[in-house]
């Protein structure tokens, strides 16, 4: 269920073969695009409502921004000036504790609640109109994690769930009450029910993936279908909202040629040394609208922050750099939105809280 996380341009674009759904071994062709003007779009000291900012995304109407400073949902337009700002904290009906997703709908918007496991529906002025309080995880509802923090949402009210291989899936796609669930994509694991920090860490004492990550996926979604990015292996996949798969794409971006093995480097120091250890990642934040996806790619330090852009039809990747866009090389999540039928990008800083535009080139 729901929700939500620039840069310089490179364009790559790659031609593959077959768009079949057993093709990951295509040769790509990269064209790159380099974007040279980053402009500030907010800054919380110069916009009163602005609290601190924790994600962004975008429709063909507004850039929205979710303020867990304020415990609101502001809407702006493409000159950054408040058009609106609803949603309310609390326990109570139609309030909530945290916003962990959130999607603008067709007539409306949805709010997922980690901390209550609660979906409040609103109508295009803010006003709530319906909430859903799940009892369980309807893909794991036997497993003590049974509340999942990472969820997508569909226009039809569908949810996206990661499964971690549960099944023998990547993710589901499964109704609020669980009357059906479709699990999708093939696992690349074995199923890890329970986080063990003691496993976890002696995985990253070795510079391995720990099993619970293994299965690890970023999952995005358009009107009509689904992406799917393996984090440990960087293939990206497409699929139909009901579960068929239409392509995969082994990405194989050239910058990213020695990450895993840096980051293997990096965790291995940080448990000698009691520092901070990184998760294996291709990208960090996705984007997608009808056209295809973009991905903020993860990459070594010292490289210069880089999207990557795969049509819906698989048969390219359009790689974009932007030299003066700083994100910082170990966070996990970016925050990334492109606005639908416009060349435009945004990325928020979450650090300072500042909301940065450019031009996305293709």
């Amino acid at each position: 269920m729901n929700s939500f996380k620039i840069f310089a341009i490179i364009c790559a674009c790659t031609l593959v073969a077959a768009c079949a759904s057993e093709n990951t071994e295509n040769d790509i062709a990269y064209t790159e695009h380099s974007v040279e003007n980053v402009n500030v779009f907010l800054k919380v000291e110069e916009n009163p409502f602005l609290g601190r900012p924790t994600a962004i995304t975008a429709s063909s109407n507004g850039l929205y921004i979710v303020d867990s400073g304020r415990d609101m949902i502001h809407k702006v337009d493409r000159a950054g000036d408040l058009l609106m700002s609803f949603g309310s904290s609390g326990q109570g009906p139609g309030e909530y504790q945290s916003i962990a997703g959130f999607w603008p709908q067709e007539n409306g918007y949805l709010i997922y609640d980690y901390n209550s496991f609660k979906f409040i529906t609103y109508d295009s002025s803010g006003e709530v109109t319906d909430e859903l309080i799940l009892r369980e995880n309807p893909v794991n509802p036997d497993s003590r994690r049974a509340i999942p923090i990472t969820v997508e949402a569909l226009p039809s009210g569908k949810l996206l769930i990661p499964t971690g291989g549960n099944k023998g899936s990547l993710f589901a796609i499964a109704d609020p009450d669980g009357d059906e669930i479709i699990f999708a994509g093939d696992a690349l694991a074995e199923f890890v029910s329970l986080y063990n920090s003691d496993d976890v860490r002696e995985s990253h004492s070795k510079g391995e993936v720990p099993d619970i990550f293994k299965n690890l996926v970023m999952l995005g979604s358009s009107s009509d279908v689904i992406y799917s990015l393996q984090q440990t292996t960087g293939i990206l996949e497409k699929f139909t909202h009901d579960g068929k798969l239409m392509w995969s794409l082994d990405l194989n971006i050239p910058a990213q040629e020695g990450l895993a093995d840096t980051i293997s480097d990096t965790n291995i120091d940080a448990i000698a040394n009691d520092g901070s250890t990184q998760l294996f990642t291709h990208a960090r934040a996705m984007s997608a609208n009808e056209d295809g996806v973009a991905l903020l790619l993860t990459l070594p330090e010292n490289q210069p922050t880089t999207f990557a852009w795969v049509p819906e039809d698989g048969s390219g990747v359009d790689l974009i750099t932007v030299e003066s866009l700083d994100v910082n090389p170990r966070a996990f999540m970016g925050m990334f939105a492109l606005y639908d039928g416009e060349r435009t990008a945004y990325h928020l800083e979450r650090e300072t809280g500042t909301v940065f535009q450019f031009e996305w080139p293709l």
